[in-house]
């Protein structure tokens, strides 16, 4: 244990010194965000907040990785890794083309979600194909299930990075959540993985929490989901997700409620979704709301390890 929690802290203390001179560099190229504005009136104060702060943990999860993993043995976390970069050039991508759009728009959805889907079935294909991984589903119903699994953990990620160091708390606790699970059921590998990117989330925090000097971006978000979901399905522990990732499966519900009763009542269940905007706007103060949704977070994740 005392391994898992030096990779832990040593993961934290690189991102941290990875995002000092990317700051730097972020502000010399005016790589800042540009803010909804459909979203709250207050996150307006927010725009000129630098972005693309995700590089720093891919960088830093992959450095790790690459250094204290054995790839060559563990061919499927080496995919994982492949598809978390995959992920994060997806979001960098969309990134790149709202800075150059001047707005919050960058690629277009069907776009997007086109590209998740072509790498998580790219990624579920090489599992199907490799000798170490066994799946009793048949591959008709396997594939597109974990192409749901991973595009929608992504995009359910995506969705809860609106609040300074939401995500990354989230984030944080999903991971350590999937290292226990992982302990218990002898995965010291992928135990090793969940540690070195909650630690990543951890350093990432101490620029990111409110008031955020850097935000992730989609560079961040969408290979966090992706990562998040690959763990699981590395694990066999998909399923399990609804309660390791339950905070993100909340935020896209609410999302999902939102659009379904206006169409259909023309009628508002929330205030604003994602969620976490609804409890902005009845009078909940930006930190109060993600305390709430982290400590959420951790009563799932420790139920979800507890169970399993």
């Amino acid at each position: 244990m005392l391994g898992y929690f030096l990779l832990f802290c040593s993961s934290a203390l690189l991102t941290v010194l990875v995002l000092i001179p990317l700051l730097w560099l972020f502000r010399v190229l005016n790589l800042s965000q540009n803010i909804r504005e459909d979203g709250p009136t207050k996150h307006l104060k927010k725009k000129g907040t630098l972005t693309f702060g995700g590089i720093a943990f891919v960088l830093v999860i992959l450095a790790f990785s690459v250094v204290f993993l054995d790839l060559d043995i563990n061919i499927e976390i080496c995919a994982l890794i492949i598809l978390m970069l995959s992920f994060a050039v997806i979001g960098f991508l969309d990134d790149f083309l709202k800075k150059i759009k001047g707005k919050n728009e960058g690629l277009y959805g069907r776009y997007k979600f086109l590209l998740q889907c072509v790498f998580a079935f790219l990624f579920s294909l090489y599992l199907l194909s490799s000798t170490n991984f066994h799946v009793t589903l048949s591959p008709i119903i396997y594939v597109p299930f974990a192409i749901f699994v991973i595009a929608g953990s992504s995009n359910a990620a995506n969705l809860t990075d609106g609040l300074d160091g939401l995500l990354a708390g989230v984030a944080a606790i999903a991971f350590l959540s999937l290292a226990g699970i992982a302990v218990k059921l002898n995965q010291p590998e992928i135990a090793a993985l969940g540690v070195i990117s909650a630690g990543a989330m951890a350093g990432f925090l101490v620029f990111n929490i409110h008031p955020a000097k850097v935000f992730m971006g989609d560079v961040g978000s969408l290979p966090i989901g992706a990562l998040i979901s690959g763990i699981a399905i590395l694990l066999h522990k998909e399923w399990w997700l609804l309660l390791v990732a339950g905070v993100l499966v909340i935020e896209t519900l609410s999302v999902l409620i939102q659009i379904a009763s206006y169409k259909l009542f023309k009628r508002r269940v929330f205030k604003m979704s994602p969620l976490h905007h609804h409890f902005e706007l009845i009078g909940f103060s930006e930190v109060q709301v993600v305390l709430m949704f982290w400590g959420t977070a951790a009563a799932l994740g420790l139920l979800a390890y507890l169970l399993v």
